[in-house]
């Protein structure tokens, strides 16, 4: 049985270009090695994933987010079962003012830049709609 988490978070130190390309090199080993796959957005200083594979692994991996002390306000959004993977690999879409250097990495997603849209059998779950949302809002503090 595969599951899959939607969860959001709030930098809690800042992120460069840099410190999210080796953000994004980290978690594609990490994940791979334990049967993680899955989407991550960073944007405005928030972040909001899905993750999904084995329950034991997305779990474990949910768990070191909420400890890290880069990420703060985490909230599990949706954990669901699912029947199979929705993303093969595992990818990072970001926004920046110039993603170019981003955009080079393996495993970048132009999800947040580009109306790249998921495939029907995912479109109209909870998640695709959550990361949709993510994407089209403009995020300010209150």
């Amino acid at each position: 049985m595969l599951v899959s988490i939607v969860y959001m978070s709030r930098a809690a130190v800042p992120f460069d270009d840099a410190a999210l390309a080796q953000l994004l090199r980290d978690a594609r080993l990490r994940n791979e090695a334990l049967g993680v796959s899955g989407l991550l957005l960073a944007k405005d200083g928030r972040f909001m994933q899905l993750l999904e594979g084995p329950a034991w692994s997305v779990d474990d991996r949910f768990a070191a987010i909420s400890r890290d002390p880069r990420h703060g306000e985490v909230k599990s959004l949706i954990r669901e079962d699912v029947e199979r993977r929705r993303f093969d690999g595992w990818s990072m879409a970001y926004r920046a003012l110039d993603d170019a250097d981003v955009d080079a990495e393996e495993g970048f997603s132009p999800f947040l830049t580009d109306t790249v849209d998921f495939p029907r059998s995912f479109d109209r779950t909870s998640a695709a709609w959550l990361l949709k949302w993510f994407r089209d809002r403009e995020l300010h503090d209150r």
